[in-house]
């Protein structure tokens, strides 16, 4: 598996909390490729931003409203920068053909 950003994970634990299954820690886990104190670490600070939320009840993760916000964000940003990526490797490309 390649390098993720903070980010990244954060996202993919926003989307598989926000699929409407009832993702616990355990499925979190396996969803997003991380490990354990990884999970505690990032589902931690989520919270703490409000963009997940703990069922204490149902021990179970949700993604808040203003959670699915930050992925539309993070998904905007990500189109971006994939394009800026793609733009930056055919000018190498085209510098490295001079050559």
């Amino acid at each position: 598996m390649r390098y993720r950003s903070p980010n990244e994970i954060y996202a993919s634990i926003l989307v598989a909390a926000g699929s409407g299954r009832r993702m616990t820690l355990t499925k979190l886990i396996f969803d997003c490729y991380i490990p354990h104190s990884a999970a505690i670490k990032f589902t931690a600070t989520l919270v703490q931003s409000g963009l997940l939320e703990f069922d204490r009840l149902d021990r179970v993760f949700r993604t808040t409203d203003k959670g699915f916000k930050y992925l539309e964000l993070h998904n905007e940003i990500s189109k971006i920068i994939e394009v800026k990526e793609e733009r930056f490797t055919s000018d190498r490309l085209n510098v490295l053909m001079l050559y």
